[in-house]
């Protein structure tokens, strides 16, 4: 993927992926096992928290949704590709077609798995969910920093270049500088699978108008 690649190209490229959800349904072993480790760290910090609302960006063929919904609490997914809504409410999931910069709802927590390294600047993308959130931000991010990290993206580069959405490899402390610039601070990190990803979660500072 060229460096600047438009976020309109990269959405086409997202609906593509999700084209065909029957082909990408089934996980390999190792991603079995890394979705477990993450749905079990994920309840932990959720157990923490006790979110009354979810938005769940970039919800994808909803792995993390559907976790979330049979967890029981109140949620929702959002997501530009019509391919990945379409699946996600075949699976009686809440979703719905729209981009993260037109949503007007506020939620008590807003999160996405693995969504912001796909954009060569991301900023712009956690503003807006720090917009639409009441108090907390939670994001599932790869970790660059771990070994473990680098060569599982490493793998996946060369096994599934192409249909795999490119990554930047943006570091944990990049996601935390940019949310403590605009008041919110970085209150739980976990590593999840051997520390191949991290769940960071994010809460306000200051009490949103």
């Amino acid at each position: 993927m060229a460096a600047g690649k438009s976020d309109k190209r990269l959405y086409e490229e997202w609906d593509q992926r999700w084209h065909a959800p029957e082909d990408n349904e089934c996980l390999t072993m190792v991603g079995r096992r890394m979705f477990k480790a993450k749905k079990k760290a994920l309840w932990a910090v959720l157990q923490g928290i006790d979110p009354g609302s979810i938005c769940e960006i970039g919800c994808g063929l909803g792995y993390t949704l559907g976790f979330l919904q049979e967890a029981g609490y109140r949620c929702e997914g959002i997501d530009v590709s019509a391919n990945a809504v379409r699946e996600c409410l075949r699976k009686g999931l809440k979703a719905r077609q729209q981009k993260l910069e037109d949503v007007t709802d506020v939620f008590d927590l807003v999160s996405s798995d693995g969504m912001l390294e796909h954009f060569l600047h991301f900023e712009p993308y956690a503003r807006h969910m720090m917009r639409i959130s009441r108090k907390y931000v939670l994001l599932i991010q790869p970790n660059y920093d771990s070994l473990s990290g680098q060569s599982l993206a490493f793998l996946a580069n060369v096994l599934r270049r192409k249909v795999n959405v490119y990554e930047y490899n943006y570091r944990i402390c990049d996601f935390v500088s940019v949310f403590a610039d605009h008041a919110f601070q970085l209150i739980d990190s976990r590593p999840v699978f051997y520390d191949v990803c991290r769940i960071l979660l994010f809460e306000r500072t200051e009490v949103k108008k």
